[in-house]
């Protein structure tokens, strides 16, 4: 009787954390979606939190500018890599109108700022806390970048940075 409560037992709580892990796997698992803009199409539009607080809209941050959108986290080592890249485009295309802007999935403002002041990251940063945004992207992997031209359509989307040539094209047309 005491071995049979034992394994009941045993294969409840297995149940119960099966249970409990797929039911919040929705925000852990987001780069599997399917869903999402992709090249030629127009990007939708989001309003999120920068890592000051503030409410940025990519309708109006983007106004007339080409955009480099960047999905990405602390915690992934190809975006860390890509940070000095990054910060190269913005640098060097910022006075002929490229806009960066890095898109932080799930993460707390404390850990973002504390990454975003450790790397001196001038472009600005928004949380996307909930993972929201990259299910409406359909985000399968980070980094990811998205260049957005200056009517806001998709022009390159791939995990790797766009080549520089590409940044130029835009900014002239």
């Amino acid at each position: 009787m005491k071995t049979t409560k034992i394994i009941f037992v045993l294969i409840l709580s297995t149940f119960i954390i099966s249970l409990f892990t797929f039911s919040i796997s929705r925000n852990e698992v987001f780069a599997e979606t399917t869903k999402g803009m992709n090249v030629g199409q127009e990007a939708p539009s989001f309003k999120l939190l920068t890592v000051d607080g503030k409410k940025l809209d990519l309708e109006s941050f983007r106004k007339d500018k080409t955009v480099l959108l960047v999905f990405g986290a602390t915690w992934c080592p190809s975006c860390k890599h890509e940070v000095p890249f990054l910060k190269g485009y913005y640098d060097r295309f910022k006075g002929d109108g490229l806009k960066v802007l890095n898109v932080d999935i799930q993460e707390s403002r404390k850990k973002v700022s504390s990454f975003v002041d450790k790397n001196n990251i001038s472009y600005p940063v928004v949380l996307d806390e909930e993972a929201d945004v990259a299910v409406l992207y359909g985000i399968s992997g980070i980094p990811l970048n998205i260049l957005l031209d200056k009517d806001g359509v998709i022009r390159y989307r791939d995990n790797d940075l766009p080549d520089i040539d590409d940044v130029k094209r835009l900014l002239v047309n």
